[in-house]
């Protein structure tokens, strides 16, 4: 097994530039595509296609939730906008002579956008947001192995489960024939008969344990259960192709139940459905 991972993870960092301290959150959550988006300062808008190729290197499906942001220092340094902001204060007292109740701050009119204006290069902090970025995307990566690991564990524990499961059909595989011919015979002593066509007996044996002929079924999620841990040892990106095999195992289960001609066989159909559902729903936080 190598390089299962999970699509859920969180990781963050801090990290220091000339100008500004920063804050880089990464959060991943499953999906059936690579979905990415970025929450970033206006004045960093410019390299999230940078942000979005480092990511798309080392990540291949899930939703993944980017957030940056920044801590200014003493070196920041910037100028106001004074034409943008005479221009909302016309605006401001338009809309204050229409709505009075309304009230603004100076702090609001200085988080419009283009009302400060910045006096620096953010090219250097740009550079060392995208090296802190790309050590985040590692850590980010080990956290998902790790959660792709127990995944795996449980997964395993269930595929033992329908092993066990398994067991019980085949007790009642062998003995097919007999169980049917000893329900007919219960039947007819219940209705007192007491003379019947042996051959036409036989026949509506063979024809009812036809029909609760569960064999193609068992060997079927037997050779599921084979697939599915070849592809766990492969490793890898294999998310897709689980919860393909689930499917196909979930198609056997329903078939048995369909078919089951006593009580243990319902109840291993049930189980069988049971941990089914349970290895799907882990199978979809894998990548």
């Amino acid at each position: 097994m190598s390089n299962i991972k999970s699509m859920t993870a969180f990781a963050s960092t801090k990290g220091k530039s000339s100008i500004c301290n920063f804050n880089i959150d990464l959060k991943t959550v499953n999906s059936r595509f690579l979905d990415i988006t970025f929450k970033l300062p206006e004045n960093l808008y410019f390299i999230e296609s940078d942000l979005t190729h480092i990511l798309k290197e080392h990540v291949t499906r899930g939703k993944v939730e980017c957030s940056i942001s920044l801590e200014k220092n003493d070196k920041f340094n910037f100028h106001i906008n004074t034409n943008l902001l005479h221009n909302l204060k016309n605006q401001i007292t338009k809309i204050t002579e229409s709505v009075p109740n309304i009230s603004t701050s100076a702090i609001d009119i200085l988080n419009f956008p283009g009302v400060m204006i910045n006096n620096h290069d953010f090219k250097d902090l740009a550079f060392d947001i995208k090296t802190s970025f790309t050590n985040l995307v590692d850590t980010l990566n080990k956290y998902r192995l790790q959660e792709g690991s127990k995944l795996i564990v449980c997964i395993e524990d269930k595929l033992n489960n329908i092993e066990d499961c398994l067991l019980v059909i085949k007790d009642n595989l062998d003995g097919l024939i007999e169980k049917e011919r000893a329900k007919i015979q219960e039947k007819l002593d219940k209705l007192m008969i007491n003379s019947i066509n042996t051959e036409r007996l036989e026949f509506e044996i063979a024809l009812l344990a036809q029909k609760s002929d569960i064999a193609e079924e068992y060997d079927r999620i037997n050779s599921h259960i084979k697939t599915t841990r070849e592809i766990i040892t492969t490793g890898g990106l294999c998310g897709k192709r689980l919860d393909f095999m689930m499917q196909e195992f979930y198609r056997e289960a329903n078939t048995i139940a369909a078919k089951a001609s006593n009580l243990d066989i319902t109840r291993v159909a049930i189980e069988l459905k049971v941990l089914i559902e349970q290895i799907r729903e882990q199978v979809q936080n894998l990548e």
